[in-house]
């Protein structure tokens, strides 16, 4: 898969790793984890875009209120969506591999090989989750009252979706 091509041994190890407890969730659990990693997915490009200024960024009103949103899902334990639906991540297997995200990410800020840690369990949950990644961000998309650019949504696709599947 060319997602692993440059990636060290250690990283593929931890992909492993992550990717095994991963595959023991229910399909409910999955499908649940899927709309909660489609709104980090969503968030996390948005930030780069908008912390690089890149010329093809969405702009900070859309920024702030899609960190707003994730920051206020992780706090909660819970995706309330327009329409009424509300998904339960108080499982304490989903609590965990949150949690588990949220501390390897802000410890990797200071430490690079605590990053690629948080980033070998994005890429299981990438591979995990992937029959599950395009219904979890037509679920959020349509129910998190936030407004995403096509274009944002195809690169989500492109870079999360496709690169990790391996049908």
């Amino acid at each position: 898969m060319p997602v692993f091509d440059e990636k060290s041994p250690a990283f593929l190890d931890a992909v492993a790793a992550y990717g095994h407890a991963l595959s023991a969730l229910s399909l409910q659990q999955r499908r649940d984890l899927a709309v909660f990693k489609a709104a980090e997915l969503l968030n996390a490009l948005i930030q780069i875009r908008e912390r690089r200024q890149s010329p093809d960024r969405f702009g900070q009103t859309l920024a702030k209120a899609s960190f707003q949103r994730v920051r206020q899902v992780i706090r909660d334990r819970r995706i309330v969506l327009q329409g009424g639906e509300v998904i339960d991540l108080r499982d304490p297997v989903l609590r965990d591999l949150i949690d588990e995200g949220c501390r390897l990410f802000h410890a990797g800020r200071k430490d690079a090989e605590v990053y690629q840690q948080a980033l070998a369990l994005s890429a299981a949950q990438c591979l995990a989750l992937n029959d599950q990644l395009d219904e979890g961000i037509a679920r959020y998309i349509e129910g998190s009252g936030l407004s995403f650019p096509d274009s944002l949504l195809q690169a989500v696709r492109t870079s999360f979706i496709e690169a990790y599947r391996t049908a």
